[in-house]
């Protein structure tokens, strides 16, 4: 067996190799093992793990990774990804606020010219959500910047505000969007449209964002080579169509008051037995079956609790279909 080198012979050897004293061979392996145990020193050493608060930073590294031409934008990154903030307690309210969230977060990289299409194409698909859902009630709030607030609260880049604030503004006016314009409520790098949202109880949510960031990815050093092989910096468009999700099911469990649209039901069916009569659970277990082989969810029911007690119980609990079964096709022969 091959004994162990211990440090002080490796220190040994590592001085007669920088004194050129060592043979070839020799020189050859300790660069080999020296590397080694480089890479085992890696491997031990403690690693710090972080977490994410927003995912607009990492897009822009991936954005940064590779150099970009005009003919890459737009581009368009996608992350249903997962975010931590650290809410005070007092602040915590059920899923309409939580530390850990969930969304379907995305930023848009694009050319001036590329703008007016992209940001119109978020608000459509915005629209889109709002008619599968139901949701009548909805406004689109343009926030903008005040000038008192640059250099403090904003980016101090009054050209740029008032560009960008002008191609959000024709966009929505060019749309036909029901918005209003609120000033001084912008984010700190860019104009933003807040979609507000309101309950069938009358509550009013903030549901969706769709920003414009002309700030960040000039602080990032993000660029993209253009056609006159000139460095320009892309516009950014964040977008998260349904805001944060734990809020927007919380959002919906209020709307429907439970009471789910039939293709939204966590449950959509159950199928109730008479009794708890075995034949009569043999023939409704491969209705159960067959339902759910085609995707549909359903939950059954084959217990001893009165029949009239079931069919309330699945009112209760808001299931849109039910199916019975109260006797075989035997039984009905006899």
């Amino acid at each position: 067996m091959s004994a162990i080198l211990k440090d002080e012979d490796f220190l040994a050897i590592e001085q007669a190799v920088k004194a050129s004293a060592a043979p070839t061979e020799v020189v050859a392996a300790f660069d080999e093992l020296a590397a080694l145990r480089a890479q085992l020193n890696r491997l031990g050493e403690a690693e710090s793990y972080y977490l994410k608060a927003m995912n607009c930073p990492h897009h822009h590294r991936i954005f940064a990774a590779e150099p970009r031409s005009y003919r890459d934008l737009p581009l368009r990154l996608a992350e249903y990804g997962c975010c931590y903030r650290y809410e005070q307690s007092g602040e915590l309210f059920g899923l309409m606020r939580v530390r850990s969230l969930n969304m379907n977060d995305a930023h848009i990289y694009c050319t001036e010219d590329q703008f007016a299409s992209e940001f119109k194409a978020v608000n459509d698909m915005y629209l889109k959500y709002f008619k599968t859902f139901g949701l009548e009630k909805y406004q689109m709030r343009f926030s903008t910047s005040a000038p008192e607030g640059l250099g403090k609260k904003y980016v101090n880049e009054p050209e740029l505000w008032k560009k960008t604030e002008d191609m959000v503004r024709r966009v929505l006016q060019e749309s036909g969007i029901n918005y209003v314009e609120v000033a001084n409520e912008a984010a700190f790098y860019g104009p933003k449209i807040d979609v507000q949202v309101w309950s069938a109880i009358g509550r009013e949510f903030t549901i969706a964002t769709n920003q414009v960031d002309f700030a960040v990815p000039s602080r990032f050093g993000l660029t993209y080579r253009d056609k006159d092989n000139s460095n320009k910096t892309p516009l950014c468009i964040h977008r998260a169509p349904l805001g944060t999700h734990e809020r927007f099911i919380g959002f919906l469990i209020e709307h429907y008051a439970g009471n789910f649209p039939l293709w939204l039901a966590p449950d959509q069916v159950r199928v109730i037995t008479l009794n708890d009569d075995a034949a009569l659970i043999d023939y409704a277990q491969p209705i159960v079956n067959e339902l759910r082989a085609n995707m549909v969810r359903v939950d059954a029911d084959f217990s001893a609790t009165p029949f009239k007690a079931k069919i309330a119980d699945a009112e209760k609990v808001y299931k849109q279909h039910w199916v019975t079964v109260e006797q075989t096709i035997d039984d009905r022969d006899r």
